[in-house]
């Protein structure tokens, strides 16, 4: 193999990894372990998403689900999940779920725990080289979800070149990562990975094959 294939095979990816790690880790830490303050209008936003003081309204859930903006399903809210304080205070990734119901993408609340699942869990097996390919897709959904929530609308409307410099950048940034999950989904782990080790482990020979092969190999008289 030429240098520069082993480069774009082996090497690129194991740095494609070590830098979506960099970038991910911290950020799906945050949306899980960390508490943000919200104000009473976003309080009251997740309140109707099914996200209370009390912890996860599973009943409000199932009843949104697609139409969770809709007046039909506030209406719709019964005495148990009314009686429920909205939340003030809570984990940091339900900053994306109120993105996410914005956006109408269905369930949000759900929505706001499986990015930062993707994120925390799929920096750390992208680290290891573990699942690779899973990981590399669930970053990569996040990205094209998140493009497609904050950014996507903006460029449809103004076009690349028009929208403001900040939208601009963090939608070139989406499409960036976006783009290095892509190529470790397409290309594979690199170097030091345990999938690179489990597809380079010897396999052993079956018992009969070895003895065929050698009486194979004798010469008739």
């Amino acid at each position: 193999m030429a240098f520069s294939d082993t480069c774009a095979v082996k090497f690129l990816p194991f740095i494609v990894r070590l830098a979506l790690c960099a970038i991910f880790l911290p950020a799906g830490w945050h949306k899980i372990m960390n508490t943000t303050e919200f104000s009473v209008v976003e309080a009251d936003q997740l309140l109707s998403i099914g996200v209370s003081a009390e912890g996860l309204d599973w009943q409000r859930i199932q009843s949104t689900g697609f139409g969770s903006k809709s007046s039909d399903a506030s209406q719709s809210t019964d005495s148990q999940s009314t009686a429920r304080t909205p939340p003030r205070s809570a984990r940091s990734l339900y900053k994306v779920s109120l993105i996410a119901d914005r956006a109408g993408f269905p369930y949000p609340a759900i929505a706001g725990w499986l990015v930062g699942l993707a994120e925390l869990g799929g920096s750390i097996l992208l680290l290891t080289g573990a699942f690779t390919r899973i990981s590399a897709l669930g970053i990569a959904s996040v990205m094209a979800g998140a493009f497609w929530m904050t950014s996507w609308s903006a460029v449809a409307e103004s076009g690349w070149w028009t929208i403001p410099e900040a939208s601009r950048l963090q939608a070139i940034a989406q499409v960036a990562l976006f783009l290095l999950a892509l190529n470790i989904l397409l290309v594979g782990p690199g170097f030091l990975s345990v999938d690179g080790m489990m597809n380079a482990a010897p396999k052993k020979p079956k018992g009969g094959n070895s003895g065929g092969d050698k009486n194979a190999r004798k010469e008739p008289r």
